[in-house]
């Protein structure tokens, strides 16, 4: 657009200008009038024909962020300026003369820089290769023959900005800076200028005729802005110089009410806003040029370290790493702003100059630091409230999650160590309570998800049996979830083909929000270890829950109503009930550790234990009848109430020999319950997905060692046969026919070995499976090899057979079947 513009006489520190023969009073202080760095120039949008380019200067090997350009509007006297006010304290700015060279990154060598033509001709390479960069290495070249020598030159001229750092200007934040932040402006002396207006524009005169191109008030960089302005803003004046009526020209010119703005947008950055009253010196401050890039921020070793610069996704990210830096520093925010488009904090200690500010970046994508003031000059705090329980509960989910019982000292105890702040218990308990109500939308959410896992394990797992039990409950107005039972097809095969026929049962509690039972089934190994065989999440231990367990777990296991199966348990009525229902020819035994319990709450007693456990782990009718007798003789009431349990359940001489099992306790179940127990707060189908990979590595592991074995005995076997025959070292051998022996182990006591019987009157070589310590004297004397008295039970080729069928992997979530079901 053709405009006439023309510079009268200044009125004071202000002027006015003749645009296109309409007098406009321009309310824009002189030192406004200064010529801005690319860095500063304000965002416009992207034109098809402009490219925008990042421009960086490397000197010294540090790299300087210099600002935005445009390659086709810029030159090599406007970087100098650029570099010169972004490198304040670097010697470079003293030099005589410098010598530029652009580093493009596909070539290392470097290309020097003597023209503007050069130095868009660069940018033209670098745009083509699809960059919108540019790096310059800057170096001092006392030598250099460039047009970079008269730039020095004609800055090194405008000794009126130089001179004027002396009467630096602390501005306070204006009505434009949204930031609050406080500035520096160099304004220069006015008043000798101020009592003559024809002196005034003599000066500006004779220094547009030196060449100084970085005039204040000249006319021709006042030109040259206002046709930015007008790019900027794409409006076109009309013939006669009028502009629209939704024109604003408030951003060329202000108005008079406006007359006391130290910033202007473009300057600060940010819209309008009071911040603070404070005054902060420019040098406390690390600011950071608006429209110059950034970096995403990063956190080094664990630790935050805040920079001028620094890219966050989202507002909420700075947020939550700025309360995060607040607590580890020990000190409590401020919140002067907290908008969703800028941030600025304070320490809340009075009269401490720790001060932020962040607020979107040029291109309103990504949260941005602008300004910084690292330093405080106030102490620490101990009691930080910025340590909310909305923080507490986020940061420590992981734990709540793996252990809901954790205890709050616990929690206390961790923010001390790693954050050095105290907490009262009640936000620790307020953060609990919290994380349990976000943990309890979790398991919600699991429920509802546990008909399309059935079936994804099902397809994955063929022979398999999973169930879903659901009722309505009080007339609700969907189903609810009542119980879910898993027994995998490769458990129930390895069961029958490596394992003793010997199940194990029990509950625990799970540590869930909506609580409920884990009910388990489990038997043993060649090698005594723990098999994991069924497991059901229930509502509780009674009689319904284990009757539907059973039904299921009959299913796999079950036939000719349990003959031949042992099932050992801590006496739980539900179980009892269920097991004379469903496996009605099954053997039951009582974990004698669970009628201890019983028994020593009414009668206690040091020696009533000693003699209870001679009297259960008696090999033979002899021995157990000999102890018994010996309770009844300390209290007959003990002896009585100990007698109406059925000694077949709980008595070992008694138990059957087919089992080829030895326990007295059902400490097998009781491991396999804290072998889970850091899965048992989890939601339900991860808590029950988490069981099976547990499951699955266990059963690879022990494939692969039992492949590598030498021996035809497992490990455990073969150390109780080493220890059994150190014992059997100080015992008496006398032959006999046909494989027996007489074994004197002192002069009272004589035991008969049988060895084609496989028999040994102590009763342990029938019951276990493995030969006693009489058995082993025997047959060392006779040269003869130990495996081939040990139970196939108990050896190695068992041992594979249990683990050779594996859990077949189970899809991702969102590859489970798709199947219409109603919500739990």
């Amino acid at each position: 657009m053709d405009m006439a513009l023309k510079l009268v006489k200044p009125e004071g520190r202000h002027f006015v200008i003749h645009l296109a023969n309409k007098s406009i009073r321009s309310t824009m202080l002189l030192s406004e009038f200064r010529r801005r760095p690319a860095s500063e120039q304000p965002v416009i949008e992207e034109r098809s024909s402009l490219v925008y380019f990042n421009i960086e200067a490397v000197i010294d090997g540090e790299v300087f962020v210099v600002g935005l350009a445009i390659p086709e509007q810029y030159s090599l006297h406007k970087m100098w300026t650029d570099i010169r006010d972004v490198c304040w304290g670097h010697p470079i700015r003293d030099a005589n003369g410098i010598k530029v060279q652009v580093m493009f990154p596909w070539q290392s060598e470097q290309q020097v820089i003597l023209s503007d033509k050069d130095l868009l001709e660069a940018c033209n390479q670098l745009k083509v290769k699809g960059y919108n960069w540019a790096r310059f290495a800057v170096t001092a070249n006392e030598d250099c023959v460039s047009s970079f020598s008269s730039v020095v030159q004609a800055s090194n001229k405008s000794a009126n900005v130089d001179q004027c750092e002396a009467t630096t200007k602390v501005l306070s934040k204006g009505d434009n800076d949204e930031t609050g932040e406080a500035a520096t402006e160099v304004l220069p002396d006015l008043k000798e200028n101020e009592t003559s207006a024809d002196k005034f524009t003599q000066q500006l005169n004779n220094e547009a005729d030196n060449g100084n191109e970085e005039l204040h008030y000249g006319y021709a960089g006042f030109a040259n802005e206002l046709d930015e302005f007008e790019d900027d803003y794409e409006y076109e004046a009309a013939v006669d110089g009028s502009y629209p009526d939704d024109y604003d020209s408030s951003h060329l010119f202000g108005t008079e009410s406006d007359s006391d703005k130290d910033l202007d947008d473009y300057e600060s950055g940010d819209d309008s806003g009071d911040d603070s009253e404070d005054d902060f010196e420019e040098q406390a401050c690390i600011r950071y040029e608006k429209n110059a890039g950034g970096f995403e921020f990063n956190s080094v070793g664990g630790e935050i370290v805040l920079r001028p610069g620094q890219l966050f996704v989202s507002v909420y990210e700075f947020r939550k790493v700025l309360k995060v830096f607040a607590i580890r520093n020990e000190f409590r925010l401020k919140k002067l702003k907290n908008e969703k488009t800028r941030v600025t904090c304070v320490c809340a200690a009075v009269g401490c100059t720790w001060r932020i500010h962040a607020s979107l970046n040029w291109n309103k994508k990504s949260f941005q630091i602008k300004t910084h003031c690292p330093d405080h000059t106030c102490p620490r705090v101990d009691d930080n409230f910025e340590a909310s329980l909305n923080w507490i509960e986020a940061t420590y989910l992981h734990l709540f999650k793996a252990n809901p019982d954790i205890k709050i000292s616990v929690i206390a105890a961790g923010l001390m160590q790693k954050y050095g702040i105290e907490c009262n218990n009640q936000r620790l308990y307020g953060a609990k309570r919290k994380a349990f109500e976000l943990l309890g939308q979790d398991h919600k959410a699991s429920y509802s998800k546990l008909f399309r896992y059935m079936h994804a394990l099902l397809n994955s797992n063929p022979g398999s049996t999973v169930s879903l039990e659901r009722d309505w409950f009080g007339g609700a107005e969907f189903l609810i979830f009542k119980r879910f039972f898993i027994c995998f097809d490769s458990s129930r095969r390895g069961f029958f083909e490596g394992c003793r026929p010997m199940i194990g049962v029990d509950g625990c509690h799970l540590k869930g929000p909506y609580r409920g039972v884990l009910l388990t089934a489990v038997s043993i190994d060649a090698n005594y270890g723990i098999y994991p065989l069924a497991m059901c999440v229930a509502e509780t231990e009674n009689n319904d829950s284990w009757q539907y367990f059973m039904d299921k777990l009959y299913d796999q296991v079950g036939c000719n109503s349990g003959e031949g199966l042992c099932f050992i348990s801590d006496r739980q009525k539900g179980v009892l009930n269920a097991l004379d229902r469903i496996f009605p020819l099954s053997l039951k035994r009582y974990c004698c550790r669970h009628i201890y319990a019983n028994f020593k709450q009414k009668f206690l007693g040091l020696l009533l234990k000693k003699v209870f456990w001679r009297a259960c782990r008696s090999l033979n009718a002899a021995n157990f009848n000999s102890h018994m007798e010996e309770l009844k003789t300390i209290n007959p009431e003990r002896y009585e109430w100990l007698m109406k349990i059925p000694t077949v359940c709980w008595a070992k001489h008694l138990f059957p020999p087919h089992t080829k099992c030895n326990h007295v306790t059902n400490n097998m179940t009781e491991s396999f319950n804290n072998w889970i127990n850091n899965f048992r707060g989890l939601p339900i189908v991860r808590m029950f997905e988490e069981i099976r990979r547990k499951t699955m590595r266990l059963i690879h592991r022990r494939h692969e060692a039992a492949l590598g074995w030498n021996n035809e005995l497992p490990p455990v076997v073969r150390r109780k046969v080493i220890k059994g025959r150190e014992e059997a070292r100080s015992l008496s051998i006398i032959f006999g026919h046909n494989e027996t022996f007489e074994i004197l182990e002192d002069v009272t006591k004589i035991v008969i070995v049988d060895l084609l019987k496989r028999k040994c009157d102590c009763g342990e070589w029938a019951i276990s499976g493995m030969p006693c310590k009489h058995a082993l004297c025997c047959i060392d004397a006779k040269r003869y090899n130990v495996e081939d008295y040990v139970h196939p039970f108990l050896k190695m080729a068992a041992y594979i057979a249990a683990y050779k069928h594996q859990i077949i992997p189970v899809p991702d979530e969102k590859m489970w079947p798709l199947l219409l079901h109603d919500n739990l």
